[in-house]
């Protein structure tokens, strides 16, 4: 899911580089779609909830692009990048915390 989430990110930097490259478009919109496999069922609460941010930010971003509302897509790249960080950050430090008392 880490990776998954950094492509996604990678892939929306690249569409900001290249806003009219049409190949570069379809490769954000493949990034935003999640696979079954990609949801965290078996994840601790924050987790899970992080993800299902994150997949009804894609799921929103993908259908004001493939609409064609622009005015509609920086907010919702706001909130996905925002989303992305914290699912992101929450998935690399995992392993990080401190043992249960």
């Amino acid at each position: 899911m880490h990776r998954k989430a950094e492509a996604l990110d990678a892939a929306y930097l690249r569409a900001m580089g290249h806003p009219h490259d049409h190949a570069i478009r379809q490769e954000l919109l493949s990034a935003l779609e999640w696979d079954r496999d990609d949801h965290p069922d078996h994840a601790r609460p924050a987790i899970r909830n992080l993800f299902r941010e994150v997949h009804d930010h894609s799921a929103a971003l993908s259908q004001h692009i493939q609409s064609g509302t622009s005015h509609l897509v920086s907010d919702s790249v706001a909130s996905l990048r925002k989303s992305l960080g914290s699912l992101t950050h929450v998935l690399a430090t995992r392993h990080k915390e401190p043992p249960k008392k």
